[in-house]
């Protein structure tokens, strides 16, 4: 009995060891050296393609104000990156310039999601949600979080993919 009982655990625990090695080799080959590049759909110099949006207290912006620079961040609240840049720019001096507008856009997430995620982590950024990711659709297929710089003329500056440590230092204004 006891014989058959290690067998019957030792045959689940190859299953469940194959199963987690198949799994990840669908997120990224084995073989695979480098990260997965996504496509992107915007490039330096193009228009900024949102022209208002309305962040989760109901306030509309306008994005194709002129005069003003612009830092947009498309992030989701379960990532971790993006919670690190957040919690980073929340105690950064960019908050406090007058020519900056920065607005953060949750991708795929809901305002109910959003509003408590922001008052429990004390966000002060502008928060907006792409609930069906068709905003997020027009700058890349892939990968959060993202910072895209645009200038006073709404033109994009640059659009980096934030991940890992010192992310503000990946916005870049000229």
């Amino acid at each position: 009995m006891v014989k058959t009982t290690e067998s019957k655990l030792k045959r689940l625990f190859f299953i469940v060891s194959l199963t987690i090695v198949l799994s990840a080799c669908q997120a990224m080959p084995l073989n695979q050296s480098q990260a997965i590049v996504h496509d992107e759909y915007v490039n330096s110099g193009d228009l900024l393609p949102i022209e208002t949006i309305t962040t989760i207290d109901g306030e509309e912006l306008d994005l194709q104000q002129l005069g003003k620079r612009k830092l947009v961040i498309l992030f989701a609240t379960w990532c971790h990156d993006s919670n690190r840049l957040l919690k980073a720019l929340n105690s950064s001096p960019l908050l406090e310039m007058e020519d900056i507008e920065v607005i953060a856009i949750a991708r795929e997430e809901d305002i109910e999601t959003v509003t408590a995620w922001r008052d429990k982590r004390g966000i002060k950024v502008a928060l907006a949600v792409d609930n069906d990711r068709s905003i997020y659709r027009r700058f890349a297929s892939g990968g959060i979080p993202r910072l895209i710089t645009i200038g006073e003329n709404n033109k994009i500056i640059k659009m980096n993919l934030a991940e890992g440590e010192q992310q503000l230092a990946k916005i870049v204004w000229k």
